[in-house]
């Protein structure tokens, strides 16, 4: 009978299509889910390495290890230095960690420890600003005058942190007292001299950059 059999076709056809079209959006949902599952993970995964200070100091100490070997003098100088304040400071964040978790005597060493910090992080921006000048005579005096502030700071943490491992053992109270009051007042001349840094160094830009201007 040809309709009946044309009528089955059509039903079947039309079972088919619908049966095909759920397999469609079932395989669409399915990769929906998989991909938002992929975005939520990639997601995660880099807002955890944005949230790890380890990795995060890791990548910039990487980065400023490159930039120490570029063809650039005066930048690989600046990368050098910033180098070594970085791992100056998270040197003096274990000692300090360390003090605390043994009980050693400590005195002010860690207000001490803060405004160096501080005082070091400002270097660091003056550093980066630095690498980031276009003009090359201007770059290498940059580098010059940030070199001995930098090796200041430096030795000042490797004396703080020396002060710290060695109180309680052969360093009284009396002597952390000393030793604490010297490096407060050499922190609070570094950081004083970096505000001071700070001002002259926009006006002796200018003055650089009016000079190769009339030249």
């Amino acid at each position: 009978m040809p309709g009946v059999n044309a009528a089955a076709m059509d039903s079947v056809s039309e079972s088919a299509a619908e049966v095909l079209g759920g397999l469609m959006l079932l395989g669409g949902t399915v990769l929906l889910v998989f991909g938002m599952a992929a975005v939520l993970s990639t997601w995660l995964v880099v807002r955890r390495i944005k949230r790890s200070r380890r990795l995060r100091n890791g990548w910039r100490q990487g980065r400023l290890t490159v930039r120490s070997l570029a063809a650039d003098d005066a930048g690989r100088r600046l990368a050098r230095l910033r180098l070594m304040l970085h791992r100056s400071a998270e040197a003096t964040e274990r000692t300090l960690a360390a003090a605390g978790t043994h009980g050693r005597p400590a005195g002010d060493l860690p207000a001490v420890a803060a405004t160096l910090a501080r005082a070091e992080r400002t270097l660091d921006e003056q550093l980066r600003l630095a690498e980031r000048e276009p003009d090359p005579a201007l770059k290498r005096i940059l580098a010059g005058r940030l070199d001995e502030q930098v090796r200041r700071a430096a030795a000042l943490a490797a004396e703080l942190r020396q002060t710290l491992l060695l109180a309680g053992d052969s360093i009284g109270d009396a002597q952390l007292e000393r030793a604490s009051r010297h490096l407060a007042l050499e922190a609070d001349a570094l950081r004083t001299w970096n505000h001071s840094y700070t001002a002259r160094t926009g006006a002796r830009a200018a003055t650089v950059r009016r000079y190769a201007e009339e030249q």
